[in-house]
């Protein structure tokens, strides 16, 4: 029994600095692992982030839970995908929200991050029309 209780807090010790660190993450630092991830392709990486009933607002749509996200984002990112040219134009944060104004060639948009115990829990896109050239 005793084994038992010291293996499970060596793991617990082994696992409290990745969730410190991610609870210590200020909403600037998540749009640049999410910017970081996203520019790499990199969908788990990008899904890690997300509370398990995380929403993603975008194109007038819901879209709720990991599974789901996941599945918006490899669509977005995955083989096939268009590749897209992300440019960040400013990255600021309010309190508990992390924003991000961007432009991909004409289009232009803005993010915006709702971040609660170190996780993602709502993301609204906003997508501009593009701009003629």
């Amino acid at each position: 029994m005793m084994r038992i209780r010291l293996a499970a807090f060596a793991v617990a010790a082994l696992l409290a600095p990745a969730i410190v660190q991610a609870a210590d993450l200020t909403p600037v630092d998540f749009v640049n692992r999410h910017l970081a991830a996203a520019g790499k392709g990199d969908v788990d990486a990008i899904v890690a982030d997300y509370a398990d009933n995380a929403v993603l607002l975008t194109a007038g749509k819901a879209t709720q839970g990991k599974a789901a996200i996941r599945a918006n984002f490899a669509a977005m990112l995955g083989p096939g995908a268009p590749k897209t040219n992300l440019k960040p134009i400013k990255i600021w944060s309010a309190g508990d929200v992390g924003f991000v104004s961007w432009e991909a060639g004409p289009v232009k948009g803005a993010d915006s991050f709702l971040i609660h115990d170190g996780k993602i829990v709502a993301q609204a896109v906003f997508i501009g029309e593009a701009v003629p050239q």
